[in-house]
């Protein structure tokens, strides 16, 4: 069974396994990276994954996400999971099998986040940690 993510006409597609996969892997980089301010949408993601995010069902931004604070909130913890787990600091690492696929899932999920505020905000960009990197090696900042 398949389940996506999706915003408007936009979407990330994925098993039911590799879902639940992206939500856990998602949380547990988050539960560390959240600030104080931010764990409520942590405890809400914890919540919707274990009693609403069933097999099949994946996700709609605009119905399940409607709060731009929180899709902003989690454009940021996406793309910064994907690279937790290219990192290794995040998942079973025992097997690497799953690794690039995991990413690419993660990132584009990441992608239709930041999508989805910057139909708000047009000029907004997650504050990343690849963003604060390439800034400071490429622009010195």
């Amino acid at each position: 069974m398949a389940c996506k993510i999706s915003f408007k006409d936009r979407s990330v597609q994925m098993n039911n396994r590799q879902f639940s996969n992206l939500l856990a892997l998602t949380l547990e980089y988050a539960q560390n990276a959240a600030s104080s301010d931010e764990k409520d949408h942590v405890v809400r993601m914890a919540y919707l994954h274990e009693n609403e995010f069933w097999p099949g069902r994946g996700v709609q931004l605009e119905e399940d996400f409607p709060e731009t604070n929180e899709r902003k909130f989690w454009s940021k913890m996406l793309f910064d999971t994907a690279r937790a787990v290219f990192n290794r600091e995040v998942g079973n690492h025992d097997h690497s099998y799953w690794q690039v696929q995991a990413i690419h899932q993660i990132y584009s999920t990441g992608l239709l986040f930041e999508h989805a505020v910057q139909q708000i905000e047009p000029k907004w960009y997650a504050d990343t940690l690849d963003r604060a990197e390439f800034n400071q090696v490429v622009n010195g900042t």
